[in-house]
C-alpha cells in the first residue's frame, strides 16, 4: 500500500517533460528525449522492484530453507521436498509470457496494436530491452552452472539477497554481498581475458 501511495505521488513528476533544448535540431531533440526517458524509467523501476521484493517476502522466497528444500531431491522419498519455488517461477513465466503478447514482434499472434516501446517512454529513443541472442554456447552453459552452484550453496540469488540486505541480515550484508561483488569482478576479468584471446 505504501508503494502505491509513493508511486501515485512520485510517478506523475517523472512523467513531466524536461525543458526543451534551445536548438530544434534532430540530434538535440533525440538527446533531450533520451534524458527524459532516463528520468521516466525511475518510477516504473521503483514500482516493479518494490512489487518484486514484496512478493518474495510474502511467498517466503527470501528464506534459504526454501531453496534448500527445492534442491533437496532426497525429499521426494520422505515427502519433505518443497516445490513452492516452482509457483514463483511459474508466476513470473505466466506474467512475462502474457506481457510479451503486447510487444511488437514477440507475440504469438500478429497484433496491430502491439507496443514498440514502453508506455511511459518517448518513442524516439524508447525501446523494450528484449534479449535476442539465441546462441547456446560454452559461456552460457558454464556461467549458468556456476550461478546455479553458487545459488545452491548460498541459498540466495540476488533478488532475495537485496530484500534481506534492506532489513539488515548480517550474514547477507557482510558475507553474501561481498562474495557476490568479488565473484562479479572475477567473472568480468575472466570474460575480458577470454575476449582478448579470441
Amino acid at each position: 500500500m505504501l508503494t502505491s501511495i509513493f508511486c501515485g505521488m512520485v510517478i506523475p513528476r517523472f512523467m513531466q517533460e524536461a525543458p526543451k533544448p534551445a536548438s530544434d535540431s534532430d540530434a538535440d531533440k533525440i538527446k533531450n528525449d533520451a534524458a527524459i526517458n532516463d528520468t521516466r524509467k525511475l518510477g516504473p523501476a521503483f514500482a516493479s522492484g518494490s512489487l518484486f521484493a514484496f512478493g518474495l517476502i510474502i511467498s517466503g522466497m527470501v528464506k534459504s530453507s526454501k531453496i534448500y528444500g527445492f534442491l533437496n531431491f532426497k525429499g521426494f522419498a520422505d515427502r519433505s521436498w518443497d516445490g513452492t519455488l516452482m509457483f514463483v517461477m511459474g508466476g513470473g513465466l505466466v506474467v512475462s509470457m502474457a506481457s510479451y503478447q503486447f510487444v511488437k514482434g514477440f507475440g504469438l499472434v500478429d497484433n496491430s496494436r502491439a507496443l514498440t516501446c514502453p508506455l511511459a517512454l518517448k518513442k524516439s529513443t524508447g525501446k523494450f530491452s528484449v534479449p535476442t541472442n539465441k546462441i547456446i554456447d560454452a559461456n552460457l552453459v558454464f556461467g549458468s552452472a556456476i550461478f546455479g552452484f553458487g545459488w545452491g550453496i548460498g541459498g540466495l540469488c540476488p533478488g532475495p539477497a537485496i530484500a534481506n540486505a534492506t532489513v539488515g541480515y548480517p550474514h547477507v550484508l557482510f558475507r553474501w554481498w561481498p562474495a557476490f561483488f568479488v565473484g562479479s569482478f572475477l567473472g568480468q576479468k575472466l570474460k575480458d581475458l577470454i575476449a582478448k584471446k579470441k
